[in-house]
């Protein structure tokens, strides 16, 4: 057990979520056609690996773990954490199955919260309610009937929110649990944010034991504040609500400085995933960001190529984010190196049972190859951070570059299907992001 995990701090310290994916290959076959395996609703088992000082392998390029500035002055984002001991700093990582799993995105977030302080989980989405993988450390559950939608479903019978879940609840009274799970470590919050849509109308708050707690709720627009009149680990909120009431997530906060990492993941997800809500820069404006980190590419890698139209949803996304959030930083990272499965038939002689003689089978065989889609839509990323004056993480080549893949699949980085990672890849991961944005904070650009 490493000197991470053995504090234990009100301030600074975070359960870290610990599964895994298990799941058969994922991916597209080389005619094209979606191997359904690869995007959504993966299965998650528990792992016992709870470490995040893990030895960075040789083949991991130190050197090149750097955020490309291009040109984006980073001065505010500086000042934010040095001011971090008085007003939270808030970080919003967007991204796709990667993210979804916050593996690497808790690691983050543990590590820089030992550093600046724990201001509070953040951000959490009803995953489970509608049906997919959520992170193990928070708690958003019901006992209610709700009407559901995912970001990659393929039609919406309701409004999709920014965290790209969505749920409406089938009766016009309905309740929700809302927390952090159960660990050694503390993570309290004395107010939580609901994002939605429609009118919501809070009746009562209990904690976990149900004793009713008192309570301040504050309405706008597209949310509602729940102050608290004590710390709490996990409350259920009973409300009514009215019309088309939908409900996007919950923001948990410690009312206390230090630092926020939200994270929004969608099994799936690609740029025009996100840009197909419309609204996910306004969505992410209460969270108020000082940064806000992309990590989209690898599920486009799995399509068409059209390196043009690639940059264009790039575009469509950062300027949402921008013009709702002018102050934000923006940081978009590479996909690394990752495989796609090839399938191919052939056929073969088999003894007939029972019978003499032959009969001529088909057989359908599955192996994997290095998908090359990788590589362009990486450049596209890295061409469209130059040409616009938004940060980079090559993340592509930090992992090792070309040829990274052979190397994580032989060091047990890389889960089954050669596209997700294991928990010790994520970890490692996260790592070294944590690493380059602390790089960037004590570096002068």
């Amino acid at each position: 057990m490493t000197s991470y995990n053995k504090i234990i701090s009100f301030f600074a310290s975070l359960a870290l979520p610990a599964f895994v994916y298990a799941q058969a290959p994922l991916a597209y076959n080389s005619s094209g056609t979606i191997d359904k395996e690869m995007r959504e609703d993966f299965v998650v088992i528990p792992d016992e690996a709870d470490d995040i000082d893990i030895p960075i392998p040789s083949f991991i390029k130190r050197n090149a773990n750097h955020i490309i500035y291009n040109g984006a002055d980073w001065t505010g984002l500086r000042r934010a954490f040095e001011m971090s001991k008085e007003s939270p700093v808030s970080i919003v990582h967007i991204g796709d199955s990667h993210v979804q799993a916050d593996i690497n995105t808790s690691t983050v977030r543990e590590l820089l919260q030992y550093d600046f302080g724990n201001a509070g989980r953040g951000l959490v989405s009803p995953l489970k309610i509608c049906g997919t993988n959520q992170p193990t450390d928070y708690v958003f559950q019901s006992s209610n009937s709700w009407n559901t939608v995912k970001l990659m479903n393929t039609s919406w019978m309701q409004t999709v929110g920014f965290t790209g879940t969505s749920i409406r609840p089938a009766s016009s009274t309905s309740e929700l649990t809302i927390g952090t799970k159960d660990t050694d470590d503390y993570n309290p919050f004395s107010s939580t944010t609901l994002f939605h849509n429609g009118k919501l109308s809070i009746k009562e708050v209990t904690d976990a034991d149900g004793n009713k707690l008192d309570f301040r709720a504050i309405p706008s627009r597209d949310y509602t504040q729940i102050i608290l009149s004590s710390l709490a680990t996990k409350i259920n909120v009973k409300f009514a609500s009215a019309g088309d009431l939908t409900l996007y997530g919950a923001s948990l906060s410690g009312e206390r400085p230090g630092v926020f990492y939200h994270s929004i993941g969608n099994n799936g997800a690609t740029f025009d995933s996100y840009n197909r809500i419309g609204s996910v820069g306004l969505g992410i404006n209460p969270l108020h960001p000082n940064l806000v980190i992309i990590s989209l590419g690898t599920n486009e890698a799995f399509g068409r190529q059209d390196i043009a139209r690639f940059k264009r949803s790039i575009h469509l996304l950062v300027s949402n984010v921008r013009q709702a959030n002018p102050d934000a930083l923006i940081l978009l990272t590479t996909p690394m190196e990752c495989h796609r499965s090839v399938l191919t038939k052939s056929k073969a002689r088999v003894r007939r049972k029972g019978r003499k003689g032959y009969r001529t089978v088909t057989r359908t065989n599955k192996t994997y190859a290095v998908n090359r889609n990788i590589a362009p839509l990486r450049k596209a990323i890295l061409d469209y951070g130059k040409a616009n004056g938004v940060a980079v993480y090559d993340w592509y080549d930090v992992a090792g570059g070309t040829g990274a893949s052979t190397s994580w699949i032989n060091s047990d980085l890389f889960a089954k299907d050669r596209v997700h990672h294991t928990h010790k890849g994520y970890n490692l991961e996260g790592r070294l992001l944590y690493d380059a944005i602390m790089d960037a904070l004590r570096s002068q650009n």
